[in-house]
């Protein structure tokens, strides 16, 4: 007859259960993992402009400090998602969580946020946003974000899962 180990056999020490314990019961105590995952709002604003991308006219002027971009569409609907969008990214990238984690040139851009300084202002149809670097590198960065936004526009939900090349690797 086969011999079955004892239940006590896979239990874990005394010292490790209650350390498990202590990180269950303050990760229960810390409530869900905020800035981690985009909130529902926010991705459907992105979703729907992804998939109406041919309805957005983007116009990037390159300055010497960083760009100017005009961003908008005819159609009402696709203008307020563009207002949303944006207000939504800047509060996100203002408290610092993070957009896009997992592309290089977008963990980049979150990474130099702070060196730059950025204007949105609504216009009738979508919007126009100013970033000027204040370091060198800044401005690079923010001048390739521009560009992976214009291909955003451009391209629509295909450019969507693409990994976007930083400035300094």
């Amino acid at each position: 007859m086969k011999k079955i180990p004892s239940f006590k056999h896979f239990l874990p020490s005394a010292a490790a259960c209650g350390l498990v314990g202590i990180l269950v019961s303050h990760t229960a105590l810390a409530g869900p993992p905020e800035g981690r995952v985009m909130p529902a709002e926010a991705r459907e604003v992105i979703q729907g402009l992804f998939a109406d991308h041919a309805k957005i006219r983007r116009a990037v002027t390159t300055t010497e400090d960083g760009y100017v971009a005009v961003t908008e569409s005819d159609d009402p609907k696709v203008a307020g998602a563009l207002h949303k969008h944006v207000t939504q990214m800047a509060e996100r990238l203002e408290s610092g969580l993070q957009v896009r984690r997992w592309d290089p040139a977008f963990a980049e851009y979150v990474a130099h946020y702070k060196e730059m300084d950025h204007q949105f202002q609504k216009t009738e149809k979508g919007v126009r946003i100013v970033v000027k670097g204040r370091t060198p590198l800044a401005v690079k960065v923010a001048q390739n974000h521009a560009a992976v936004i214009s291909a955003f526009a451009a391209n629509g939900s295909e450019e969507h899962d693409r990994r976007h090349e930083p400035v300094k690797k």
